[in-house]
């Protein structure tokens, strides 16, 4: 495995299980993390009805093709490990799937697929609502807003100043590297109440480097894993843009305190 180290953090290029079996046990205080959903994007590529900019963002997209009982059993053994790896709470961002289409070979009863089919077994500590504020993909069926966050685990620490609650507006964040990220904002809400300053904060899909770039901007610490290398080199630049103008607002800031 590669690995780029930064002051205050890490990023692996590799596969996460290898990567969080290589660090251990208690590496990282909290996780906070978004997994490929498993879109069949082979599918959707192959649609002629799909407009250019919906064809160019899938000409890009990751490879997110599994069968679902094996993307199931992998998402199972991810969390089971985040579990060993943190010491406190891993925050899991996922949503609902539905597997009516002949592409999905696999249907439970009820033609969904649910966080919660693989989840189940793990100690829910809360589970939060994205409310992404009418972003999304227009379908046959009432527009699908929502995502869910999974705090899995009680956290060891909770300083929850802002008075969040377990319903979360706020918009998706757009990048013109990555062909999905999720907002800092999202980050944020997870990592502020559950860590202090100094802590690690792992993310094992690390896709832009948003997670880590958050972690710099309340001195936090961070581990990062990407098994994209064209995502590995994007992840870095980030990080070390945010590690720049971090240092560079801090020394600002001593120098009008002193």
């Amino acid at each position: 495995m590669q690995k780029r180290e930064f002051e205050r953090g890490v990023v692996y290029l590799g596969d996460c299980m290898e990567v969080m079996e290589y660090l251990g046990r208690n590496a990282a205080e909290v996780c906070v993390t978004s997994p490929p959903y498993n879109l069949h994007t082979k599918y959707h590529k192959s649609q002629t009805q799909t407009s250019a900019k919906f064809q160019e963002k899938l000409d890009r997209w990751y490879d997110d093709d599994m069968p679902e009982w094996e993307y199931q059993g992998w998402q199972q053994s991810i969390v089971h490990q985040l579990t060993k790896v943190c010491t406190s709470s891993v925050f899991y961002n996922h949503k609902i799937r539905y597997a009516w289409h002949s592409r999905n070979t696999y249907k439970n009863e009820n033609r969904i697929y649910h966080p919660m089919h693989w989840l189940n077994k793990f100690p829910i500590w809360c589970e939060i609502i994205w409310d992404r504020c009418g972003i999304g993909n227009p379908t046959s069926r009432y527009h699908n807003q929502t995502e869910k966050i999974f705090q899995i685990g009680k956290p060891r620490k909770w300083n929850n100043t802002e008075g969040l609650t377990n319903i979360w507006r706020f918009p998706p964040s757009r990048n013109d590297g990555h062909v999905c990220t999720f907002p800092e904002k999202l980050v944020e809400n997870c990592i502020l109440p559950t860590t202090d300053e100094g802590d690690t904060i792992l993310d094992p899909f690390l896709g832009s480097g948003t997670t880590a770039i958050v972690a710099i901007k309340h001195n936090r610490r961070f581990i990062g894993i990407e098994a994209n290398e064209e995502y590995f080199n994007l992840a870095c630049k980030n990080i070390a843009e945010a590690e720049k103008e971090f240092n560079l607002n801090s020394t600002t800031t001593s120098r009008r305190t002193a």
